[in-house]
C-alpha cells in the first residue's frame, strides 16, 4: 500500500443485506494495508456486526447509516454515524454476556469487538450517534 490515505463512504438504508458491501470493503482495504488474512476477516466481521447493531437502533423515521472507511499509512478507521437512538452500537452489557436477538442470532459482544480492533470510541452530539473503530497497522520495515 502507498503512503496515501484512502476514503470510501457508504450511506446505507435499513436493509441489512447492504452490510455485505461494508464487510467486503473493510476486508479489501485491510488486505491492501497488509494486515494478516485472519485479522482482515475478523476486522471486517466485527465492523459488519457493529453496523448491524447500529441498524437495529434505527426507526422508520431515521435516515440510515453513514459509514466511512479511512485507510491511513498507520491505521484503518471505520466511522459509523446515525440519527435515532443515541446509544453505542455495542453497549456495556455486551461485555459480559452474549446477547440474542429475537431471531436467535447472537449479537457481537464487547469482548469479541475488543479482540479484533485496537480502539473503539462513541459519542453522541447534535442528535447523531458516532461509533469509531480503529485498527492500527504494523510499521513498514
Amino acid at each position: 500500500m502507498t503512503d496515501e490515505s484512502t476514503r470510501v463512504a457508504f450511506h446505507l438504508d435499513r436493509d441489512p443485506v447492504l452490510l455485505s458491501a461494508v464487510h467486503c470493503a473493510v476486508q479489501y482495504q485491510a488486505s491492501r494495508a497488509n494486515l494478516e488474512e485472519k485479522s482482515c476477516a475478523e476486522f471486517a466481521k466485527v465492523t459488519e456486526g457493529v453496523c448491524r447493531e447500529a441498524l437495529s437502533h434505527l426507526t422508520d423515521a431515521d435516515d440510515g447509516l453513514d459509514v466511512t472507511l479511512d485507510t491511513f499509512p498507520d491505521r484503518i478507521e471505520v466511522s459509523i454515524r446515525h440519527h435515532g437512538q443515541l446509544v453505542p452500537a455495542v453497549g456495556l452489557e455486551t461485555f459480559t454476556t452474549p446477547n440474542t436477538h429475537e431471531s436467535g442470532n447472537t449479537r457481537l459482544s464487547g469482548i469479541q469487538l475488543l479482540s479484533c480492533v485496537d480502539r473503539v470510541s462513541f459519542n453522541a452530539e447534535d442528535g447523531v450517534a458516532h461509533t469509531m473503530l480503529v485498527k492500527f497497522l504494523r510499521p513498514k520495515n
